[in-house]
C-alpha cells in the first residue's frame, strides 16, 4: 500500500506491477532521501536509506551560484538559483564574453548551456572557464603551453569532469570542462540523451559504459552514430560483479536499458549473461583482464570488473588502468591513443559514488562522459531519446518498453478497426499494422458486401485513416458447415485492411514482425538463407509457449493479458474443450470446429489464463523473442463469453488463426509491401 510509505509535499507512482514505488515531487524539488522504495518478500517498504524514521520529503533543488568570474560581473550575486531562474553576465573592458550572456537553472539544479568566460586572447590557450561553485588556481601565465589549472568546488558540491587542465601544444586544454554537482541534483535524460549522442557522434573506435558497479565493453562497427537501419549492427558485451551492492531489480533493468538500445537492433546474439547467483558463496573470483584484448580499433573481449565502490572496496579504476595499458593508452605523451577508448559513467540514484566515477570516466574536451540519473528507470528513457526514429519502420515488432512509456509506445502495431454500415450501426474489432499501408484482422469482423468507405482505421486516439480496400481470406466461409450442425465456422478467419494513406514511424506506429519475412529473419538472429521452418521452430516449439493479446480499456488503453499458447502434450485437452461452446452442443467431431491452423490458449493449467473479450476480435497474439515482438496469430472465437468473470471455469478456452497455416495468402496479398516474404 503507498499510503504506507507518504512522502511530504510530493506523490508516489506504482510501477513494475506495483512492486516499485516511485516518489514524484513537483518541479524544483527532488525527493529525500530516495528517490524509490521497493515491496519486500513480507509485504512492507523497504527502510530507508540511514535508517531515518522520517518520512521522504520533497527538498528545493537548486543550481550552485558562482563563487568568482574573473574580469567580469554576473547578476544576482549570492543567494539561491531555484530552477526556472536566470543569470545574466558581462566582461570588463577590454575582454570578450565567450558562451552565452544568459544562463537558465534546469529543472534537474544543473545551469543550462556552456560555461561562459572573459577572455582578451593574450594566453596560449583561451582562458578557461570556471563553473559555477568552483573556484580556480594559476594565473594567466599558467595559460602559456604546459600551464596547469587547478578547480576545487565549494564543500557540499561535488567536482565532476578534470580538477586538473593543462594548456597543450595547439592552443587547447587538456581534459573536460569541470562542473560542481549538487548531490541532491540530477541530469534530466534529455540533456543525457543530447550529450552522450554529442559524444557518441566522433568518430572513435571502442568504447567503454559503466553503469554503477558493472561495467560494459562496446565497439561499433561503423562510426559512431545510433542509426537504426535493417541490418546495421552495434556489438555489445556487458559483465557484471557479482556483489550485494548489486540490486537484482536494477540489474533487470539497466541490462533492459542496453538491450533496448542494441539487443533489438543486433543481428547477432548479445554477450548480456544472467545475474550471477554464487554472490552467496563467498568472496567471488576475478581473472585479470583477458591477455587478447587486440590492440586494433574494432574488437574488445569482456573485462571482468571487481565488486563494489571506492568506499566498499574493490574500486573498478585499476582494471580500467590495465585495460588503458594493454590499448597502449596514455604510455606515450606524445601520442596517447587517447580517441582509441570513451568510457562513458552513469551514476544512478542518490549513493551513487561520484568521486569514483568521475575517476572512470573519460576527459576529453567538449564531450561529457559522466552523467547522474535519479533513477534506473531513466536509462531506457535516455537510450530511446538517442535512437534516430528515421529508418525505424524497417524494424519490426519494436516497442518502447520502459516505466514512463505510453501503452500506444508498449504496443504500436495495436489498432481499431471500425465498420459503420449504414442503418445497421457500429462494430468494432481490433487489428495490427504489419506494413505501412495494411492491417491484419479477423474475417468474421466484416462481410463480403462491406465497402471501403465504411471502414476507418484508429491507429491512435486522435489519428483516425481512411480505408482503400478490405481483402478477406478466400477460404473464409462461415456458414460452409452448417450442415453438420456448426453455426459458425471460423477456420481461415483472417482479413487484410488496406489504409488510404501509408504510416509513416514514430514511437506510437510500428509495424509487427511478421514469420517468414527478411525482416522477421534479422529479428531473430537467423542467417541470411534462413529457412520458414526456422522461424517456426523458435517462435511455436512444441510445447506451451508464452505469448499475450491486447484488451482494449480506459480512453484508449491497452492492456496485455498474458497466455500459455497450448502446443505440446496439453494441445490435445484444450482443442477438445472447444466441444462445450453452446453453439457446438449438437456437434460430436472435434475436427468439424478446430482445424490444424487454429492455436488454443486459456485454462487453468499450468496457468490461469485470461480470456479474450468480444472486443479483442482481430487482435495479434503475440510472441516476444529477444526484445522484439512476432505477431503468430489472430484472435478469432471462444468457448464462453467470459472476459469479465473473476475466474473462468477451466474449459474456457480461445482459439487464434496460426499466421503459418495462412502465408500463402499473405505473401500475395503483401507482395507490393516489401517485406520479403521467404521461399
Amino acid at each position: 500500500d503507498p499510503a504506507l510509505a507518504p512522502i511530504s509535499g510530493g506523490w508516489g507512482e506504482l510501477v513494475g506491477g506495483g512492486a516499485v514505488l516511485l516518489y514524484r515531487c513537483p518541479p524544483g524539488s527532488a525527493p529525500s532521501p530516495t528517490s524509490v522504495r521497493r515491496c519486500g518478500p513480507d509485504g512492507t517498504w523497504d527502510p530507508l536509506p540511514g535508517g531515518g524514521q522520517e518520512p521522504p520529503k520533497c527538498q528545493a533543488v537548486f543550481c550552485p551560484a558562482p563563487l568568482e568570474f574573473e574580469h567580469g560581473w554576473f547578476y544576482p550575486r549570492g543567494g539561491r538559483h531555484p530552477p526556472g531562474s536566470l543569470l545574466r553576465y558581462g566582461c570588463s573592458g577590454g575582454f570578450s564574453l565567450r558562451g552565452p550572456a544568459e544562463r537558465r537553472c534546469g529543472d534537474g539544479g544543473r545551469w543550462e548551456g556552456p560555461d561562459p568566460v572573459c577572455d582578451d586572447g593574450s594566453g596560449d590557450c583561451p582562458a578557461p572557464a570556471v563553473p559555477p561553485g568552483a573556484s580556480m588556481e594559476g594565473s594567466r601565465a599558467r595559460f602559456s603551453v604546459e600551464g596547469r589549472v587547478r578547480f576545487r568546488c565549494r564543500p557540499g558540491l561535488q567536482l565532476v569532469g578534470s580538477a586538473e587542465r593543462r594548456c597543450l601544444e595547439g592552443g587547447s586544454w587538456s581534459g573536460t570542462e569541470p562542473r560542481c554537482r549538487d548531490p541532491n541534483s540530477f541530469d534530466t535524460p534529455e540533456d543525457v540523451a543530447e550529450a552522450f549522442l554529442a559524444s557518441l557522434s566522433q568518430s572513435v573506435e571502442g568504447f567503454f559504459f559503466v553503469f554503477g558497479d558493472f561495467l560494459v565493453v562496446s565497439d561499433p562497427t561503423s562510426k559512431r552514430r545510433i542509426s537504426l537501419d535493417a541490418g546495421g549492427a552495434l556489438n555489445v558485451f556487458l559483465v557484471l560483479d557479482a556483489s550485494r551492492s548489486v540490486n537484482p531489480r536494477d540489474y533487470e533493468l539497466a541490462r533492459d536499458a542496453l538491450s533496448e538500445l542494441v539487443e533489438k537492433f543486433s543481428p547477432g546474439t548479445p554477450k548480456i549473461p544472467p545475474k550471477s547467483s554464487s554472490s552467496h558463496l563467498g568472496p567471488p573470483q576475478f581473472s585479470p583482464v583477458p591477455p587478447q584484448i587486440p590492440l586494433g580499433p574494432r574488437k574488445f573481449s569482456p573485462v571482468p570488473l571487481p565488486p563494489g565502490r571506492a568506499n566498499m572496496g574493490g574500486s573498478p579504476v585499476p582494471v580500467l588502468h590495465q585495460i588503458q595499458e594493454l590499448l597502449s593508452i596514455g604510455r606515450d605523451p606524445r601520442d596517447p591513443r587517447d580517441e582509441f577508448l570513451d568510457v562513458y559513467v552513469f551514476g544512478l540514484g542518490q549513493d551513487a559514488h561520484a568521486e569514483t566515477l568521475n575517476a572512470l570516466g573519460s576527459k576529453k574536451p567538449g564531450e561529457q562522459h559522466v552523467f547522474f540519473l535519479r533513477e534506473t528507470e531513466e536509462l531506457q528513457e535516455v537510450f530511446h531519446k538517442m535512437i534516430d526514429e528515421s529508418s525505424t519502420l524497417g524494424l519490426c515488432g519494436v516497442s518502447l518498453e520502459f516505466a514512463r512509456a505510453e501503452e500506444r509506445e508498449r504496443n504500436p502495431w495495436e489498432v481499431t478497426v471500425t465498420v459503420t454500415r449504414p442503418g445497421k450501426g457500429q462494430e468494432r474489432c481490433q487489428g495490427s499494422l504489419v506494413s505501412p499501408y495494411f492491417v491484419l484482422s479477423a474475417a468474421h469482423c466484416f462481410t463480403a458486401s462491406d465497402r471501403p468507405e465504411w471502414l476507418g482505421v484508429d491507429i491512435g486516439p486522435r489519428d483516425r485513416r481512411g480505408v482503400s480496400g478490405l481483402f478477406l481470406h478466400p477460404e473464409f466461409s462461415p456458414g460452409s458447415r452448417r450442415d453438420r450442425g456448426v453455426p459458425e465456422f471460423y477456420d481461415f478467419d483472417v482479413a487484410l485492411v488496406q489504409l488510404d494513406k501509408a504510416v509513416h514511424p514514430s514511437p506510437s506506429h510500428r509495424p509487427i514482425c511478421i514469420p517468414c519475412t527478411e525482416g522477421a529473419s534479422r529479428a531473430l538472429r537467423l542467417p541470411e538463407k534462413s529457412s520458414c521452418q526456422d522461424h517456426r521452430r523458435l517462435l511455436l516449439p512444441p510445447k506451451n509457449v508464452e505469448a499475450f493479446f491486447l484488451t482494449p480499456h480506459g480512453s484508449g488503453g491497452l492492456q496485455r493479458q498474458k497466455v500459455l499458447l497450448k502446443l505440446g502434450d496439453q494441445r490435445g485437452p484444450c482443442e477438445a474443450d472447444a466441444l462445450r461452446a453452446p453453439p457446438y452442443a449438437n456437434v460430436s467431431l472435434l475436427s468439424d470446429i478446430v482445424t490444424p491452423r487454429f492455436l488454443c490458449s486459456g485454462g487453468h493449467e499450468p496457468q490461469v489464463d485470461p480470456n479474450a473479450c468480444p472486443g479483442d476480435s482481430g487482435g495479434p497474439v503475440v510472441v516476444t523473442w529477444g526484445k522484439r515482438h512476432f505477431q503468430v496469430g489472430v484472435v478469432s472465437w471462444g468457448v464462453l463469453p467470459v472476459c469479465r468473470q473473476r475466474r473462468a471455469p477451466a474449459f474456457a478456452r480461445d482459439f487464434h488463426v496460426n499466421l503459418f497455416e495462412v502465408l500463402p495468402w499473405l505473401r500475395e496479398r503483401l507482395r507490393d509491401e516489401d517485406l520479403g516474404f521467404l521461399p
